[in-house]
């Protein structure tokens, strides 16, 4: 992650630029994502996402906010989940698949996501494993 100042509603606003979407997810609190609870599902399991298709990952911005800069001939798109922060992540990184892990708490009947992220399946599916026999 790196810094770069850009004009922000008529001000100097300094804001993160991430050099992958997985880099932004892994820094990022997405804890409070979940799947619908479904009965018989392991208390943790893999589950393939794809940030660029997820509609909660962008923030609603009006046409004065900037939702894309360019640094060095590379574009880059505004990401976030909160109300005050900007930050960019490089364009064609939004459609790449990283994998997440859920964990399902079948006394509350909730399924979240925990604060890990992965860049294969076989790395998250270990973690799994990992996870199951603690």
């Amino acid at each position: 992650m790196f810094n770069v100042k850009i004009l922000f509603f008529g001000k100097v606003k300094q804001v993160d630029v991430y050099e992958s979407i997985f880099e932004y997810i892994k820094s990022s609190d997405f804890s409070s994502l979940e799947v619908d609870y479904m009965e018989g599902r392991p208390e943790y399991f893999t589950e393939e996402w794809q940030p660029g298709q997820d509609n909660d990952t962008f923030s609603s911005y009006d046409e004065r906010q900037i939702g894309e800069i360019e640094i060095d001939g590379r574009k880059f798109t505004r990401i976030n989940r909160g109300e005050t922060e900007v930050n960019y992540v490089p364009t064609d990184s939004l459609m790449e698949i990283d994998y997440i892990i859920y964990h399902c708490d079948h006394n509350t009947k909730k399924c979240t996501r925990t604060t890990e992220v992965f860049q294969t399946k076989e790395e998250a599916d270990n973690r799994v494993k990992e996870l199951s026999r603690e």
